[in-house]
C-alpha cells in the first residue's frame, strides 16, 4: 500500500510506434549487423577473387564446360551479395514495421502508452496498454544512451527501454542526463552533446 502512494521524482510518457522503433535498432542493432556484414563481405570477396582466379585458370586451360560453371556460380554469389546488401539497408524499416505491426496485434490499439515513475531507489514503468508493470533497481541498467527523439536504457539482461524526449514531467532533459548519471555510475553512458 506503502509503495502505490509514494510520490515519484519524475514521470515519463511513451508511446512506441514505427519511427520510435526505427530509431532503437539503428541505435542499438545497426552497428554489430553492420559490422558482421562487412567480415561476412570481406570473406565473400575473398572467395569471389578465388572463384574468378579459378574461372580465368579454366578458361587458359581450355575447360569450357568448367568454366561456364564456375560463371554461373559467381553470378549466383553476387546475386546472394546483392540480396543481403538490400536486406541490411532495409533492416531498420522492416523491424520498424514488424513493431509496429506487433503492438496492433497484441494490444489491438494502434497506440498504446508506457509510463515511466522515477523514485530515489527505483523506477516502475506500466504499460498502460496490458496494464502491467516491472520495476528495475537502478543498478541494473548497463547502457544509457540516446537518439534524436528517445532516451535507450538497456539492462544488464540485455531489456530495452525507452523513454520519450518529449514525454517528460517534472525534469528536462539535462536534469535527466544528470539524475541517471549519479544514479548509474556504472552504466556506460552515450549522451548526444546537444539539447
Amino acid at each position: 500500500m506503502e509503495e502505490t502512494e509514494r510520490k515519484p521524482i519524475f514521470t515519463n510518457i511513451f508511446s512506441p510506434n514505427g519511427e520510435t522503433a526505427r530509431q532503437i535498432y539503428v541505435k542499438l542493432r545497426f552497428l554489430p549487423r553492420l559490422s558482421l556484414f562487412l567480415l561476412e563481405t570481406a570473406l565473400f570477396g575473398v572467395i569471389a577473387y578465388w572463384f574468378i582466379w579459378l574461372l580465368l585458370w579454366a578458361k587458359e586451360a581450355n575447360v569450357p564446360a568448367y568454366s561456364q560453371r564456375l560463371f554461373w556460380i559467381c553470378i549466383a554469389g553476387f546475386a546472394v551479395f546483392g540480396f543481403l546488401l538490400v536486406r541490411e539497408i532495409l533492416a531498420p524499416q522492416t523491424f520498424a514495421k514488424r513493431e509496429t505491426q506487433r503492438i496492433k496485434e497484441r494490444y489491438r490499439k494502434d497506440r498504446i502508452e508506457i509510463r515511466a515513475a522515477f523514485y530515489d531507489d527505483t523506477v516502475k514503468f506500466h504499460n498502460l496498454g496490458s496494464n502491467a508493470e516491472t520495476q528495475f533497481a537502478y543498478d541494473v541498467f548497463g547502457m544509457l544512451t540516446e537518439t534524436k527523439d528517445l532516451f535507450i536504457i538497456r539492462t544488464q539482461q540485455k531489456q530495452v527501454i525507452a523513454l520519450s524526449k518529449n514525454g517528460f514531467d517534472g525534469i528536462d532533459l539535462a536534469g535527466f542526463r544528470t539524475f541517471m548519471d549519479k544514479k548509474c555510475p556504472n552504466a556506460k553512458r552515450h549522451w548526444k552533446k546537444s539539447n
